[in-house]
């Protein structure tokens, strides 16, 4: 579904008050990834299986991985006709046009024919000829997505056109997945999709979640810091995980929409701590591929979002809403 997260980010589950019923939880594999499930009630056990079968029917519906999903007969019939959306699929398209405008293209869910060029995460990753891969990128433009709202189909106008909600899907489903349990009346729990990391409600003894983001150039386990939050979500993108070598050049699957190669600057990886998990999808991306320093001005301009940087040499910088928030590890 989504690329595989490139930084972990974890979530450090403090031990609750005494007395208080141990939470239950449910790991198991989906979009892609390891997932796992933590609810405070548990009297809520027999909602975790339903929670990983929603996560695969929405699967079902938004990869472009599989064959009847509706955004493969989306893109099949690119160039062809419109298609009937659910409202499901309709509105994650909607929200991907969205951040189109709002990125200035960056973050661009018709990316899918230069992805597909790279292969990168398969066994056929390579470094694209160069006059292939300016062809290519030239299908490229959210712009030629055409939704109708009235009849709820979505169009590509290209036939060399495909969508790929890779870059968002994941934080949509577990926006749902939250939806889905707060209705359900479970008081609070967390959702870790493999990067995106969920919390919602309260925890047993009414203190905050804490998230420790990992640090990318040590083992698994060691963090960079930690993030103080209420309910919200924390979404990273990065380098470091999902990269092929060539050439002695490594190459990750971060994409500059303006030339079609990865994006190459001081960043090695961004987290982005919202409100929305399917916005900060998007803005992990459309931030990383900023840059640190008009990264960081975008988010300062965006209420209720912040912003974790790490740069290659090493550095983290964070958003001044975090000051009180982040504890830099020792």
């Amino acid at each position: 579904m989504k690329r595989v997260s490139v930084l972990l980010i974890v979530v450090i589950f403090l031990a609750g008050c005494a007395g208080k019923a141990e939470p239950v939880r449910m790991t198991d594999f989906a979009l892609g990834t390891v997932c796992s499930v933590t609810l405070y009630d548990p009297d809520k056990e027999s909602l975790l299986p339903e929670v990983f079968s929603r996560m695969r029917e929405y699967e079902n519906i938004l990869s472009r991985n599989i064959p009847d999903s509706e955004i493969s007969d989306l893109n099949r019939n690119a160039g062809v006709a419109p298609v009937a959306m659910s409202d499901i699929a309709y509105s994650l398209l909607d929200m991907g046009l969205r951040y189109g405008d709002i990125s200035r293209g960056l973050f661009d869910i018709t990316i899918a024919p230069v992805t597909e060029l790279w292969g990168i995460g398969t066994d056929h990753a390579a470094v694209p000829d160069s006059a292939l891969l300016q062809k290519t990128l030239s299908h490229v433009d959210y712009h030629r997505l055409i939704l109708d709202g009235e009849k709820q189909t979505a169009f590509l106008e290209e036939r060399e056109s495909a969508v790929d909600l890779g870059g968002i899907a994941k934080g949509y489903i577990g926006d749902l997945i939250c939806d889905f349990l707060r209705k359900e009346h479970v008081s609070g729990g967390i959702l870790d999709l493999g990067g995106n990391i969920l919390v919602f409600g309260k925890k047993p003894d009414g203190s905050d979640f804490r998230v420790g983001i990992q640090n990318p150039f040590k083992p698994r386990g060691n963090y960079i810091g930690i993030v103080s939050m209420k309910e919200g979500t924390v979404v990273t993108s990065g380098i470091y995980e999902r990269f092929f070598e060539q050439g002695g050049m490594k190459y990750h699957h971060i994409f500059d929409t303006r030339t079609g190669y990865p994006v190459d600057n001081e960043l090695a990886g961004v987290s982005i701590i919202t409100d929305v998990s399917a916005a900060g999808d998007a803005l992990s991306t459309t931030v990383f591929a900023m840059g640190l320093e008009e990264g960081k001005a975008f988010l300062e301009s965006l209420p209720g979002t912040e912003g974790v940087f790490i740069t290659r040499d090493n550095r983290v910088i964070i958003t001044s809403g975090l000051k009180d928030r982040f504890t830099a590890a020792r």
